[in-house]
């Protein structure tokens, strides 16, 4: 990289305190700005299950301590001053007119595109980039996932003062007391700071849409692309060095045979907000393994975002004597020494460029693709089937990457709410049948009537005509003068005749009105069929991805050109099943986009 020209990025302003009260252990207490804003954050969280949960709340409660300078245990302070503020606040956003809510939305985006436009593009090397995420994060209460360690504790944003830019030397200086100018080529972070509560440095990138970033990921699934090509030449390279007689070899070993065996982490390399107790393959211990007595393993510990790996697995025999002996040894990590560094050039040795990363990408992109072939599907079948098909497909990347989610405490209703409709449409879809098959029987007693009336009608005039005939004749053997019965005569067959065309009028216009009824009611049927079937993958899909969070995989870890091939086989639309988001993201895999992202390089 040879040009990077930027505006920084959006700090937000410091929070200025209303000069609000507590009471502690029914004291008054006057709070300063910095006490306010935390008081003010957890006055927020009352009435959520965040306030119930024990650690959250001692956790808060400790870190609020240090900056009161005074002793407090959860239920010490009392908030309820500063919650009837919050919540008088939320009734006067309720009870704001439509046209008063559409007025402040708007002036929310006018404010928003400006901040956009300002920070939200940078400029590498001539051309002009989306930043992906260029607001610094605001002081908050650090929520967590899953059973992290840490939620509760106060996460402080960072000031200008704390925030390092990367610029070329010939850019501009944006405005702000910054902490120090870098000049990084070659790394395309744009800004960077300390994390006051992990201890890690947090970046601001350019956003994954940018032809820079796009560029990665391209190399990235590629890179998966090629090792499983060489995925048995791999696997047999670290089988060769589980029995090595070089201890270090044999522990990379057996860490690269778990993570593409299991399908885990390497486990030391951990986002900002995941520094809790987790664990990877590389920082297994002891307390992590049971030997069972059939020769499996079963692996228990917290992966990323604090969420539980419970594995019960059949290894190699080889691996599971190393575990054995290594487990009886020590009582921290089995792999002392063994980090993501080595590991990537232990497999640089067999592959060049490879990392540990790499396997996931590869089994999950090689499960979803194997699922999507196994999968029975006409081009000619509805969109919902084969969106049912590509959610099914992606569910099974989320399982064998492990990508667990905390169940949304609405989730039974949400799903009881689902099965009512369904209810309620299987209801509507009887009743408007029903209706429809009654409107055709009735049209057809209607008809049947008319028709009989027209038949007795023509009968009476047939009649007629005959017994005209039959005077007629007499007359004309009589040698009297037959014009007036000639003229009623050619009256009644006339009279006859048109009775025969509205009689037959009225035949093909009945055929005609209860075909379409009749085709009107099998489109109907068809249309609840489908509308039924379609509520009905919707609710398998909900219980089935209950606990798994699909996005993970589907954002990072799967190839998007196996959808998109996929998608070109039956007939079906790949942006359909990825979000907005996601379509900026993956815009490369379109012929005509690649092309676009080669140029910037």
């Amino acid at each position: 990289m040879e040009q990077l020209h930027h505006n920084g990025v959006l700090v937000p302003p410091r929070y200025k305190g209303q000069g609000l009260t507590v009471t502690i252990r029914g004291e008054p207490f006057t709070l300063n700005d910095e006490q306010e804003e935390r008081a003010m954050a957890w006055a927020k969280k009352i009435g959520t299950p965040y306030v119930e949960d024990p650690v959250f709340a001692e956790n808060f409660h400790e870190d609020f301590a240090e900056i009161l300078g005074v002793k407090i245990l959860t239920g010490d302070v009392d908030y309820s001053f500063i919650h009837g503020l919050v919540l008088k606040e939320r009734e006067a956003r309720a009870a704001l007119s439509r046209e008063e809510r559409k007025a402040l939305a708007a002036e929310r985006t006018v404010i928003r595109e400006a901040n956009k436009e300002r920070y939200g593009y940078a400029v590498i090397d001539g051309e002009r980039c989306e930043v992906g995420n260029y607001t610094a994060e605001p002081s908050s209460i650090f929520m967590g996932r899953g059973e992290h360690p840490w939620r509760g504790r106060w996460k402080e944003g960072p000031r200008h003062e704390d925030i390092e830019l990367n610029l070329s030397p010939d850019a501009p200086r944006p405005e702000g007391d910054w902490k120090e100018i870098h000049w990084d080529s070659e790394s395309i972070w744009i800004a960077r700071w300390w994390d006051k509560l992990s201890g890690k440095i947090k970046y601001v990138w350019p956003s994954d849409n940018s032809p820079i970033k796009q560029k990665k990921e391209i190399e990235k699934f590629d890179k998966a692309i090629e090792l499983r090509r060489n995925l048995r030449k791999v696997q047999r390279y670290i089988h060769e060095n589980l029995t090595s007689d070089d201890i270090r070899r044999q522990k990379i070993a057996t860490v690269c045979y778990l993570i593409d065996e299991l399908k885990i982490r390497i486990g030391d390399e951990k986002d900002d907000d995941d520094e809790a107790d987790t664990v990877g393959a590389s920082s297994l211990r002891p307390e992590h393994l049971c030997f069972n007595e059939d020769g499996s393993v079963t692996f228990d510990f917290l992966g990323k975002d604090s969420v539980r790996h419970l594995l019960k697995a059949d290894l190699d025999e080889r691996v599971v004597n190393n575990l054995k002996k290594w487990a009886e040894n020590t009582y921290s990590t089995l792999f002392d020494e063994v980090n993501s560094s080595r590991v990537s050039e232990f497999l640089d040795e067999v592959m060049t460029g490879l990392s540990a990363k790499v396997f996931r990408t590869c089994h999950a992109t090689e499960t979803v693709e194997g699922k999507l072939r196994k999968t029975t599907l006409r081009a000619d079948e509805p969109e919902f089937k084969k969106k049912h098909v590509a959610i099914m497909a992606n569910l099974e990347a989320a399982i064998i990457c492990n990508h667990k989610r905390t169940i949304p405490k609405t989730w039974e209703q949400s799903l009881q709410r689902k099965k009512d409709r369904l209810v309620a449409r299987r209801k509507r879809a009887r009743e408007g049948e029903r209706k429809a098959q009654k409107t055709i029987k009735e049209q057809e007693e209607k008809y049947q009537e008319r028709l009989s009336r027209y038949e007795v009608k023509l009968e009476e005039s047939r009649t007629q005509l005959a017994d005209a005939k039959a005077q007629l004749n007499e007359r004309r053997a009589q040698g009297k003068s037959t014009t007036a019965l000639e003229k009623r005569v050619a009256s009644k067959r006339k009279s006859i005749k048109t009775q025969g065309d509205r009689m037959e009028k009225l035949k093909e216009s009945h055929r005609e009105r209860q075909g379409k009824r009749k085709a009107s009611l099998e489109a109907l049927k068809e249309r609840n069929k489908l509308g039924i079937e379609k509520a009905k993958l919707q609710i398998e899909a909900y219980e089935m991805t209950r606990d798994y969070n699909l996005g993970t995989s589907l954002k990072s870890y799967v190839d998007p050109r196996i959808y998109y091939d996929w998608s070109k086989k039956v007939d079906y639309d790949w942006k359909k099943y990825y979000s907005r988001t996601l379509q900026r993201k993956f815009s490369w895999v379109e012929p005509d986009q690649i092309s676009s992202v080669d140029v910037v390089q």
